[in-house]
Formats: C-alpha cells, sequence, structure tokens
C-alpha cells in the first residue's frame, strides 16, 4: 500500500471543501407538531429540592463529558477546519469529522489493492 502524505491531502481536501454551507440550520421550527405539543402536555409533578439538584448535578455532568468528547474530537481535525479565531461549534464539529472521515475513506478505497 502507497504511503499517503497526510498534510497534502487534508490541504488537499480543505481546497475542495463548500464552507459556504456551515450556517445553515438544522430542523424546522415551525412544524406542525409544535402546536400540538401544547395540548398534550400533562401537568407537571413537582420535584423535591433534593431530587432537582441531584438530576441538575447529573446534567452538568453529562455535558461537561460531552464538551470534554467534543473537545477531544476538536484535536483530531486538522487546524485548517477551525479557519476563525472562535472554536468550532458542536455542530460543525461533528458535520466536519463526518466530512473529513468520509474524504480519508474515499482516499483508502483509492489506494487499496483490488
Amino acid at each position: 500500500m502507497a504511503q499517503i502524505d497526510v498534510d497534502a491531502f487534508t490541504s488537499q481536501v480543505l481546497s475542495r471543501w463548500d464552507w459556504s454551507g456551515e450556517d445553515r440550520a438544522f430542523g424546522d421550527a415551525s412544524s406542525p407538531e409544535s402546536g400540538r405539543r401544547d395540548e398534550q402536555q400533562k401537568p407537571k409533578v413537582k420535584m423535591s429540592v433534593k431530587r432537582r439538584m441531584k438530576a441538575s448535578e447529573r446534567e452538568k455532568l453529562r455535558m461537561r463529558s460531552l464538551a470534554e468528547a467534543l473537545h477531544q474530537l476538536r484535536e483530531y481535525l486538522p487546524p485548517a477546519y477551525s479557519r476563525r479565531a472562535q472554536p468550532l461549534t458542536k455542530i460543525q464539529t461533528l458535520k466536519y469529522t463526518i466530512q473529513y472521515i468520509k474524504e480519508l475513506s474515499s482516499v483508502l478505497e483509492q489506494h487499496s489493492p483490488l
């Protein structure tokens, strides 16, 4: 199997990347289901203060874990994916990672023996 210059390949991939679509929103807030949710909501049962604090702490830990995982994922992406001075958003990180994996997979397919 031939050796691939990863930096050269990354540069080539990024030069073909469509940066114009990165700010597109996902989903549609004007969904017909959004009106039905209000009608179907059940009365909320109050949580005890202790239970609410525990749930809040679990959610904080979950979000910290997610943030750390995304930070680690960003480290695997080439620096050119973060062209601006700001770090990538969560969705940008996931989209760019998917695209980068697809590009690397296509290179492997092109260079694999038949």
